[in-house]
């Protein structure tokens, strides 16, 4: 698949990001890829299942970002989460699903996603998510100091 990027300007902070996608979905996964190269995303990683995702967090891939599906054959996306952070692991997690339920978005809260996205979704609204996460994982900058 030839990709054109759409946008004249990439966003530096995500040249930094190593991306997990994690959908039972073809389309999805080549969606999602489309998206956060476009925006500037160098380095992404697919898996087809939470077992899978699971490898590749555990391999030496350095992965800092997870966007990934909620409804999968075996586990879940959001026993996935459960597991992550269960284990400590604070790495910013998007939930992208079709369950648009409040009591879904809840339950994927108490759990820690750092933020929802309901299929079908507009490039736009994954962007804005990412950028809220990406702006949340920047270091604070100190002021000048006063002379």
């Amino acid at each position: 698949m030839t990709m054109v990027s759409l946008r004249a300007d990439k966003i530096p902070e995500f040249a930094k990001l190593r991306v997990l996608i994690v959908d039972d979905n073809e389309y999805i996964l080549n969606l999602v890829k489309m998206v956060i190269t476009d925006l500037g995303v160098a380095d992404s990683f697919f898996a087809r299942d939470a077992i899978e995702a699971m490898k590749v967090l555990e391999s030496s891939a350095n992965v800092n970002f997870v966007i990934c599906d909620w409804n999968m054959p075996g586990l879940t996306g959001l026993e996935f989460l459960r597991k992550l952070r269960s284990d400590g692991n604070k790495i910013p997690f998007v939930m992208l699903t079709a369950r648009a339920d409040e009591g879904s978005v809840v339950q994927a809260k108490e759990i820690g996603v750092d933020a929802y996205l309901v299929k079908p979704f507009a490039p736009i609204q994954l962007e804005k998510k990412l950028r809220a996460i990406v702006g949340e994982m920047q270091p604070a900058t100190t002021p000048p100091a006063k002379k």
